[in-house]
């Protein structure tokens, strides 16, 4: 679960469902819009809604998020094709990420599908498709309907959740199923969910219960709001990319900006033995990677996206995107990794046996700061997803 790039320039952004309840908790009245909707950047102390997070238990609106129902027979089939996730094989109460490609096999979006019944399905992304989608309707016996002005959507993150959900009278889902339950009388679903490294789970009700469930999980449960800025922090430490920072969706992007999944690090996301979805005869033929994402710990407090990133007195990058990071004590960024020989060369050996990169320091301050790539949870399961990968290949020479 990854929110989109923020778009500061609209000037009278829609409110969500719980806009009531952050703004009476939104003590910095710190805010932004994503997706047209307002979202708050801050509630009250970076730190302090990261800590909560990482230690207790925090809630998050999740309107800002694009959401669609599919219902239909072909409902399945159509969004194996419309996105990588397995959506066909999924059981009910199940949930898969996956992302959303373009026929050259470039990302469009990341994407999340939840079965709910045998013909119904929620598909979740961090932007609107609802034009994209209409048009892959075509030879499907499915409709797709736009849910996100008719539901609230909250996601209860961090150790604490389960016990939290348990104080709220919720039943909590398991790690990969769904369960639905009742709120002092507001029926939920509840589905597991990731935003970066932290497990979670989101509760999607009626949107005029809103206020109902917020308050019951922060009065009952102890639960605490965290903006955009604490889940910026989580989500570079995690490793996942950002649409609209990390990269531009391909349907935006001119040909030699639009990037593959293993570009991104996503590969495993989009594995090509999953089915014949949108982009894969595409990715079969891809040539070598010429650039990628990687994520970087970087000896300063502060970076600038846009910094050039250096080998050996050569840029061989730049910054996306950054934060910094309370728990590694530095800044924890995305870089964008464009020189092809270092991409080949060095920066693999860097990642086994350790080296160092360089970062240019935002001014006022001169000079370069050094930096090192780490794996993340994200570049983790990639990793593992690649190796099992080249295993099976080996087994069948």
């Amino acid at each position: 679960m990854i929110f989109p790039a923020e778009d500061p320039r609209l000037t009278a952004p829609r409110p969500t469902a719980l806009f009531s309840a952050a703004a009476s908790a939104c003590e910095a009245n710190i805010w932004t819009s994503v997706n047209g909707w307002s979202a708050v950047r801050v509630f009250s102390d970076v730190t302090r809604e990261y800590e909560v997070a990482k230690k207790g238990v925090a809630i998050a609106d999740l309107g800002p998020m694009a959401r669609y129902a599919v219902r239909g027979a072909d409902a399945g089939a159509f969004l194996a094709r419309a996105t990588t996730a397995p959506a066909s094989r999924l059981e009910t109460g199940e949930s898969a990420r996956g992302l959303m490609l373009d026929d050259r096999g470039a990302v469009i979006d990341l994407a999340e599908v939840s079965r709910l019944s045998p013909d119904l399905f929620l598909l979740t992304a961090p932007q609107p498709h609802a034009r994209r989608l209409q048009l892959a309707l075509r030879g499907f016996d499915a409709a797709v309907e736009d849910i996100g002005r008719q539901v609230a959507a909250l996601g209860v993150f961090g150790p604490g959740a389960n016990d939290a959900l348990a104080a709220a009278g919720m039943k909590t889902p398991g790690d990969s199923v769904a369960a639905s339950g009742m709120v002092r009388g507001v029926e939920t679903a509840a589905r597991p969910i990731q935003f970066s490294a932290l497990t979670g789970v989101e509760l999607v009700f009626p949107r005029e219960e809103a206020l109902t469930v917020w308050e019951r999980l922060t009065r009952r449960g102890g639960a605490a709001p965290i903006g955009l800025d604490a889940f910026e922090i989580l989500r570079l430490e995690s490793g996942a990319p950002r649409p609209g920072a990390d990269f531009l969706a391909a349907d935006r992007a001119r040909d030699d900006e639009a990037m593959t999944p293993a570009e991104l690090g996503l590969a495993h996301l989009a594995p090509l033995d999953r089915g014949w979805f949108n982009g894969r005869r595409s990715l079969r033929g891809a040539p070598p990677v010429r650039r990628r994402l990687v994520t970087l710990a970087v000896d300063d407090e502060t970076a600038a996206a846009g910094a050039e990133v250096s080998h050996a007195g050569k840029a061989v990058g730049r910054v996306t995107s950054w934060a910094w990071s309370p728990a590694a004590r530095r800044v924890a960024a995305f870089a964008l990794i464009d020189d092809a020989r270092f991409l080949a060369g060095a920066l693999p050996a860097m990642a086994r046996e350790g080296g160092r990169l360089e970062v240019t320091r935002p001014l006022p301050a001169a000079g370069r700061v050094p930096a090192k790539p780490v794996e993340t949870a994200e570049s983790a399961l990639e990793r593992a997803f690649l190796e099992a990968q080249g295993a099976a290949t080996d087994l069948r020479r």
